[in-house]
Order: structure tokens, then C-alpha cells, then sequence
């Protein structure tokens, strides 16, 4: 029970960059992983090898494709004198950590990472309601500086990265709701959902707005299509009134026909206003460019960890080197196309078993960190290959399942250990 609370609260402040130690990417988070690692190996060493099940062999596979990848990639970048050392070596130290991690996660029984999770979502939601109670000044928290401009940044160093916590830990919530099998704690779970989300809305993170965006409508479709693939053999009156309101959409949107240029012209001048914000889309798609340029250069083999693109934004004093925020793009620059796809098939995988074992949420979960990745360069968070994990759990917590009887493992704080 406590080093399930040390790897949470160590995930919860992963992200706590303001609290890290200056010029050094440690801080509490880093400090209470290190030490759960440390146990954790201590425990493997005591009881032997782990048996090599399916979630162990897809965190096998990824880890030696994506080392490979990136090792290919560095050798190219020291041959053609192309390496950033100090960016290299901060990135390289980030996948080590992230590695060795993750790899302990996955071999952790599915009951004591979804206790895990109960944790990092109670502690998460408690968490932001200090932070924003602290943000409006009814908490003192000194040392702590809450707001960069009018964006809430909580603990973190910028709006984007508090962002990706808060989506997390909406998500998350949202599929301990999912998952429990008794009302009071599906409420309580939902409840927990709140502070995450009023907090993302305050950061003012445009990453945060789409991923939740594309997450919940995944989610609710997917509830009713296997709702209503159920109803075709026990129909329902709930499930009558659903597609009654269904089969009337066309007459909906038949009647704000004539609104559709004025809906039109208020959506283009929101995104034209928000990507002209700060020179935003200019500044990324220049990135993107020169990302996409350097990954042709080089073959796309890469360049090896750390930033490549030159094209700095102007918050970047020199000689230091810029990242795309963009995933993909950045993995392109490290370690080549091969980089990218290793990352796509093991996302891809997690999503697929969260999905096939019916636990909706959290494969929205998993697509929002996708969405989300396409804006940041995700693969260095803890809380990323987190989620992976619990999707990657997914694997042998249920049997795959026919989608017409897709059932989430009850994984409520008190339900048994044993399969559903």
C-alpha cells in the first residue's frame, strides 16, 4: 500500500516542474520515483524474473526498437557533427528514466495499478484544488508563481504541461466512474473529475480543449454504439427515446441551415484569432517545416535524442536548440521514421486492449494522449506511459470480449482481485 502511494504521488508531481531543483530536470516527483524504483528492483531482485506476459513483451519490444532507433540516429548526428551534447544528454537521461519505469509498471498485477490509479486521481483532484485555491490567493504557497499572464499554470513551468496533467486526470476520473460497480463511488469518481477540469479550462491550453474535445465524443459514441448493439436483442424504452432522437438530427440540422454562415464565420475567426496569438501558428508551423526538412536529410535515421531545429522561438536564448512540439515530428528528428512507428504501434496497442476489454474511458484516454502528442512532445511524461500501461493491462485483465457485450472490469477500491 505505501509504494503504491509513493508511485502515485511520485506521478502526481512528475509534473511539478517549479519544484524541481534549478538546472536540474529532478525534483519531488522524480525523487519519490527514483525511490519506488529502487524498491521495486529490490523486490524483483528478491523474487526473481517476472513472467514475460503480452503487456511485458509489447514494453520489451518498444524500449529495444525505440533504443535502436535513437542509437542509429546518434551515430549519424556525431558523424555529421550535429548533436546538441547538453540537450542530448538531458533527453537521453528522460528516455532512460521513462524506460526503466515503465517497464516496472507493466509487470505490476492490473488490481495494483488501478489502485495506483484511484490514488493518483483522489490526490490529483485535491492537489488542484490547493493549487487554484493557492492561484487566487486563499492559500499562501510561496515559491510557487500560479500564473503566466492570464493562463493558470498551477505547479508546473507552463500552461501546456499543467494541461497534460489536468487532461489525465479528467480522463482518469472519468474511467474510475466507468469501472465502479457501486453509485456512490461512480459519483465520487466523477466528482474528482471537476477540479481537473475547471483547472484545464484556466490554463488556457488549446491542447487541453482539443484532446478533451476529441475524447469525449469518443467516448459517448462508443457507450451508445455498444448500448444500442445490445438493445438490437433486449430493447429498451431508453434505448427507443436514443435513436427516436437519432433519427430526428437531419430535421435539427435542416433547421440551422440558415445559421451555417454565421456558425461558420464565428468558428473562423476563433481559430484565426487563436493561432495568431503570440505569432502561434506561424512559430509552429516554421517548426514543423524544419522538423520534417532535418528528418529528410537525414534519411530518416534521425539525429539522435535531444533538440535539432534551429529555427528557435524567440523565448529561447541561444546557442540552445528548439523542439517541434509535435511527437511525431520530434521522433523524426531523433531517431528516424522507425522512431515514429514504434511509437504508433504501442499507443495503437493500448488504445486496441482498453478498448477490446471494454474500458471505453480509459481508450480515450489513451487517444486524448495521441491528440495530445501532436502538440507536445509526450513521450517523456510518467503520466503518458502510465496510461499506456493501464492499457497495456488491459491485455490480461479481461478476455477480448464480442463489442455487443463489452463490459469494464470492476475496479472500484474494494472490489476483489480477481477477474470480472
Amino acid at each position: 500500500m505505501i509504494n503504491d502511494r509513493l508511485l502515485a504521488f511520485g506521478l502526481l508531481l512528475s509534473t511539478a516542474t517549479q519544484l524541481r531543483l534549478p538546472g536540474t530536470p529532478w525534483g519531488a516527483g522524480e525523487a519519490l520515483l527514483t525511490i519506488w524504483i529502487i524498491g521495486a528492483l529490490a523486490d524483483l531482485a528478491y523474487r526473481g524474473a517476472p513472467a514475460l506476459t503480452r503487456p511485458l513483451s509489447h514494453m520489451l519490444l518498444f524500449w529495444a526498437v525505440f533504443t535502436f532507433a535513437q542509437s542509429i540516429g546518434l551515430l549519424l548526428g556525431l558523424a555529421t557533427d550535429n548533436i546538441y551534447p547538453s540537450g542530448a544528454l538531458h533527453t537521453g537521461q528522460a528516455y532512460a528514466f521513462v524506460a526503466i519505469l515503465s517497464l516496472l509498471l507493466v509487470i505490476l498485477p492490473a488490481w495494483r495499478l488501478h489502485r495506483v490509479a484511484w490514488t493518483f486521481s483522489v490526490g490529483g483532484a485535491v492537489a488542484v484544488i490547493l493549487l487554484i485555491a493557492g492561484g487566487y490567493g486563499m492559500v499562501p504557497m510561496p515559491g510557487l508563481g500560479f500564473w503566466e499572464w492570464n493562463r493558470f499554470i498551477g505547479w508546473s513551468m507552463n500552461p501546456n504541461q499543467f494541461g497534460l496533467l489536468c487532461t489525465v486526470l479528467v480522463l482518469l476520473s472519468l474511467q474510475r466512474a466507468e469501472a465502479a460497480a457501486r453509485p456512490h463511488t461512480k459519483i465520487f469518481a466523477l466528482s474528482c473529475m471537476v477540479p481537473p477540469f475547471i483547472a484545464g479550462i484556466l490554463t488556457r491550453s488549446d491542447s487541453f480543449t482539443v484532446a478533451i474535445g476529441f475524447a469525449v465524443p469518443l467516448f459517448v459514441g462508443s457507450k451508445f454504439l455498444i448500448r444500442f448493439m445490445r438493445a438490437e436483442r433486449h430493447p429498451s424504452l431508453v434505448m427507443t427515446v436514443a435513436c427516436l432522437m437519432i433519427l430526428s438530427l437531419p430535421l435539427l440540422l435542416a433547421s440551422v441551415t440558415p445559421f451555417t454562415p454565421k456558425i461558420a464565420e464565428n468558428a473562423r475567426q476563433a481559430i484565426v484569432e487563436t493561432m495568431s496569438e503570440n505569432d502561434q501558428a506561424e512559430d509552429r508551423f516554421r517548426l514543423w517545416s524544419e522538423a520534417v526538412d532535418i528528418g529528410l536529410k537525414s534519411g530518416m535515421l534521425g539525429l539522435g535524442p535531444g533538440p535539432h531545429l534551429l529555427g528557435k522561438r524567440t523565448k529561447l536564448p541561444p546557442p540552445e536548440k528548439a523542439e517541434a512540439h509535435n511527437t511525431a515530428l520530434d521522433l523524426i528528428t531523433q531517431g528516424g521514421i522507425l522512431a515514429v512507428l514504434i511509437f504508433f504501434w504501442i499507443i495503437t496497442a493500448a488504445l486496441i486492449a482498453a478498448y477490446r476489454a471494454g474500458l471505453i474511458a480509459l481508450a480515450s484516454l489513451i487517444f486524448s494522449l495521441f491528440v495530445y502528442s501532436n502538440f507536445h512532445l509526450v513521450v517523456r511524461h510518467p503520466i503518458f506511459w502510465f496510461s499506456v500501461v493501464l492499457g497495456l493491462a488491459a491485455m490480461h485483465s479481461v478476455a477480448p470480449r464480442k463489442l455487443t457485450s463489452a463490459r469494464p472490469l470492476d475496479i472500484s477500491p474494494s472490489a476483489p482481485r480477481t477477474r470480472a
